[in-house]
């Protein structure tokens, strides 16, 4: 099972590698920065509808995102 903690963690991650700050994507999403680092850090209530916004702000879709965690997941096996 995938933890909450580790899509906040690539949801960070995402938002690093497009050298974007916190306070730049949560005004793009509409959202407090507050809100987008709360989510960063624990993915477990993020609506739906925001997730999806934020992974095509980073260009990337559900089945990418969820591929790049298992992989990442599974590295040391």
């Amino acid at each position: 099972m995938i933890d909450s903690q580790l899509i906040g963690e690539e949801l960070r991650l995402l938002r690093n590698k497009m050298k974007k700050t916190a306070e730049e994507v949560s005004e793009e999403m509409k959202i407090h920065k507050n809100t987008l680092y709360k989510y960063e850090k624990d993915a477990a209530d993020i609506p739906f509808e925001l997730f999806q916004k934020l992974l095509n702000y980073y260009n990337t879709n559900v089945s990418l995102f969820f591929k790049m965690i298992r992989e990442y997941n599974h590295k040391d096996e």
